[in-house]
């Protein structure tokens, strides 16, 4: 069992953030901590199953001080079963990361950083509106190795209008310059919700033009030894071997793979979505909703078919591939589905991985990935 806990506060807003965040809230932090314990207590008494992994998301996690993680911690441990290889993350700001609170949420149990770098171009930071400065980097990052971190990802965003091949390749480089075994490249999007979205006269150029990004961003951590294992995704000395399935220490997001292979996972905290069986349930988004009433739900019910429509469209992303009896739950006419794999197949779009128990359809190209699951989701 996967579980997600959701830290709503932020210093500031970035401009493409369309996330569930507030900012100048800081007055409301001990009723909401207070809020998420009874949530966390409530959702997990009702859980047999062992947690393998636990995310702390937001907002910005690290704008909490330690003292609050004491508490949330001790509610986790109380009302379940942790398991002792349980990857335990959070997200992270740079301007906010320092020594002490990285030695103390690493006591907590905690043994993985994701920090939200964004970039180490000054005006591409100012564009995206994040409150860092570049030169302040690669000392804050150090902190979590110098606390004892030995997991650490960060965020790069691209296909911004300020990019170009030297600004990638100067973000990617000081990146893995960086102690880091995991850096996720995420190619800019203007959500709803987002102020760019509401400003979209920042942007001179067709942002969709500039997707050609990605696969040099690719090219240029294959070559460091950082292999994609999903979209957006790359780890360490990840590389697929023989049996298709990570090698060794992998340092692959246990829990976003847990999400992108169907798994069940209990969300906590304002906005947090969970699924546990056909029920998608998600909390009071709103601050003063949620601390009224943590433990109500808002619950959406899913057919068999939708859960397989999105493990289709989940697995696909993803270097491991989909499973073909998800397939072959989803097609009611088995004829008609294996034209469709075939000439998927046949079109070099597709291969398939073979394991003992299990065949999967794996996309040739990932960033053709929706695409294809949109195609074949289409003729189901």
């Amino acid at each position: 069992m996967l579980l997600y806990i959701h830290i709503p506060f932020c210093s500031s807003k970035c401009g493409y953030c369309a996330f569930n965040s507030f900012v100048d809230r800081e007055g409301e932090i001990e009723a909401y901590v207070r809020a998420l314990r009874e949530d966390i207590r409530n959702s997990l008494r009702g859980n047999t199953q062992s947690i393998t992994s636990i995310f702390f998301g937001g907002g910005t996690p690290n704008f909490l001080d330690s003292k609050y993680y004491d508490e949330i911690f001790e509610s986790i441990y109380t009302n379940a079963s942790v398991a002792k290889d349980c990857e335990i993350s959070l997200e992270c700001n740079v301007n906010l990361l320092n020594l002490a609170w990285c030695k103390d949420l690493l006591s907590l149990g905690a043994n993985r950083l994701s920090v939200g770098i964004q970039s180490f171009d000054e005006n591409k930071l100012a564009f995206l509106q994040r409150e860092h400065k570049a030169k302040d980097i690669a000392l804050n990052v150090e902190y979590a190795f110098s606390a004892g971190f030995k997991n650490v990802s960060c965020d790069l965003i691209t296909n911004t209008p300020l990019d170009s091949k030297k600004i990638v390749e100067a973000d990617i480089t000081n990146a893995l310059n960086l102690p880091i075994s995991h850096i996720s490249v995420y190619a800019l999007s203007i959500d709803e919700g987002s102020r760019f979205a509401l400003d979209s006269k920042r942007f001179s150029q067709d942002l969709e033009s500039k997707d050609d990004f990605c696969f040099f961003a690719r090219e240029l951590l294959e070559k460091a030894g950082f292999y994609q294992y999903e979209v957006s995704n790359y780890a360490k000395d990840s590389k697929l071997g023989a049996d298709s399935k990570p090698n060794g220490d992998s340092k692959q997001c246990k829990h976003n793979l847990g999400y992108w292979q169907g798994k069940e996972y209990i969300g906590c905290g304002a906005g947090a979505v969970g699924r546990l069986g056909n029920r998608r349930m998600k909390a009071y988004p709103q601050l003063v909703n949620y601390i009224k009433t943590p433990r109500k739900r808002l619950v959406e019910a899913l057919s068999q078919r939708d859960l397989c429509m999105e493990n289709i469209m989940l697995g696909l992303r993803c270097a491991m591939g989909v499973k073909m009896s998800v397939l072959e739950e989803l097609f009611i006419d088995k004829v008609a589905m294996e034209k469709h794999i075939g000439f998927l197949l046949s079109g070099g779009k597709c291969h398939i991985r073979k394991e003992k128990s299990e065949d999967f359809l794996v996309a040739n190209e990932l960033f053709l990935s929706d695409e294809i699951a949109l195609w074949l989701l289409a003729r189901a």
